[in-house]
């Protein structure tokens, strides 16, 4: 059981301003406040335009993050339909391997940059959407784990993000393999898994499904964190009915389901077995940078109080 206090992570591209200045004024006030000891940072064709500004943004700032490798699994799965860890195409499960290389060394660059262990998790996925098969996620982690700078050598290390499963009689958006078969593969492969509460109400267009897997998870022994992202029933302004659209807690956002109180269950389920915790919900487009750190600083500040955060690395 994980004693310390989960790492406070905050998934900052979600609401991120526009200007270059404005997202510097963010990042010093997501620290400056203590509304986020680490990011959920996001990885496509590599970390950014101007890697050595992320890494000033990050240095001193936030440690333990976690580099999310969704956007770029996304898009290449809208392009090929066939890239994903779990593809039974060949050519596409050695794209999304190639893809996983590129992206830990990204992360050990970054960490090189700014001196620190900036950088501890990558959330990998059981893509591509409606065709993933168990067995070739099985086999490509065990490919991952014989690969590598001295084979095993990497500063970081992987966790599985669940994302909604594919149901035929549901729409879904991710549309991966389901949390029984993920559980299974965990196990097998040796690492942990995370919950986006988003994407788990997604799963069943229902907003009891994320605590059921927080519960399932936790008593599993697999759950490494959960991150808060809102959806509803509703169209928005943020997007459709039950998009993976990132929405913030319901007193910000009156079609999502994610309330203060549905946090806190998921919270004390999860209590005690997760290394971190965090939010990644959007925000409306001409929010100042003030109104932007006050929405997602009003989600942070229902985690447990911050202080002796434990590493996301720590397991």
């Amino acid at each position: 059981m994980n004693t310390a206090l989960p790492a406070a992570l905050v998934g900052a591209y979600a609401a991120l301003p526009s200007t270059r200045a404005d997202q510097e004024r963010f990042y010093e006030g997501l620290a400056g406040r203590e509304i986020a000891d680490g990011l959920e940072i996001p990885y496509r064709d590599g970390l950014g335009e101007d890697v050595p500004w992320l890494a000033a943004q990050v240095r001193g700032r936030f440690t333990r993050s976690v580099i999310t490798l969704i956007p770029g699994t996304m898009a290449r799965v809208g392009a090929s339909g066939t890239f994903g860890l779990a593809s039974a195409d060949p050519d596409g499960r050695q794209a999304a391997l190639g893809f996983l290389r590129e992206a830990r060394t990204a992360a050990e660059e970054l960490n090189q940059l700014t001196g620190e262990q900036s950088v501890s998790v990558l959330h990998i996925h059981t893509a591509p959407s409606t065709t993933a098969v168990a067995e070739m996620f099985a086999r490509s982690l065990d490919e991952i784990t014989a690969s590598g700078p001295a084979a095993g050598a990497w500063s970081t290390r992987l966790v599985l993000e669940h994302c909604d499963a594919y149901a035929p009689g549901v729409p879904g958006e991710k549309r991966f393999l389901p949390l029984e078969a993920e559980i299974r593969l965990a196990r097998q492969g040796g690492i942990g898994i995370a919950v986006n509460w988003g994407r788990s109400a997604i799963e069943a267009q229902d907003p009891g499904r994320p605590l059921a897997q927080i519960t399932r998870l936790a008593s599993e022994g697999l759950l490494e964190g959960v991150m808060f992202s809102g959806a509803g029933p509703a169209a928005n302004a943020y997007g459709g009915p039950w998009a993976d659209a990132h929405l913030p807690l319901a007193e910000d956002e009156p079609t999502s389901l994610m309330d203060a109180d549905e946090v806190r269950r998921c919270l004390r389920a999860a209590e005690g077995t997760i290394a971190y915790a965090g939010a990644k919900i959007q925000v409306p487009g001409d929010a100042t940078v003030d109104e932007r750190l006050a929405m997602v600083g009003r989600l942070m500040r229902l985690l447990p109080a911050r202080g002796t955060a434990t590493a996301a690395g720590s397991r």
